[in-house]
């Protein structure tokens, strides 16, 4: 769930940041005075927020499902997330340590097998 709502209001936020900035120069400009690469950080997280929005919810709703591409997905998203301080950081790391721990491996593994196949 915190990825869906990472994917959906880190995308729209960043957006709408950057359009009320006048665009990726606007946004440069607005943190020009306080350092010369002060700006180009912002708009590089802003934008990594903006390609993540899509699989960030995708990769959300599949582990919900607890479908087997979304734990490796996840872990992928969740590693550049880790780049998107302060709170796609912390969101980052926390869904690294828990898409990788043993517990949850076996929710991904063998999902169909006990059904019969199907």
């Amino acid at each position: 769930m915190l990825l869906i709502a990472m994917g959906i209001g880190g995308g729209l936020f960043s957006l709408l940041w950057m359009i009320a900035n006048g665009g990726p120069s606007g946004l440069v400009n607005a943190f020009d005075s306080a350092s010369s690469v002060l700006g180009p950080i912002v708009v590089g997280i802003v934008f990594l927020n903006i390609l993540l929005a899509v699989p960030l919810t995708l990769t959300g709703m599949g582990l919900l499902r607890t479908q087997g591409w979304a734990r490796t997905m996840g872990m992928v998203v969740c590693a550049l997330l880790v780049i998107s301080i302060p709170v796609g950081s912390v969101l980052g790391a926390y869904g690294l340590w828990v898409l990788t721990s043993l517990e949850v491996e076996p929710l991904f593994e063998n999902r169909y097998e006990n059904r019969g196949g199907r």
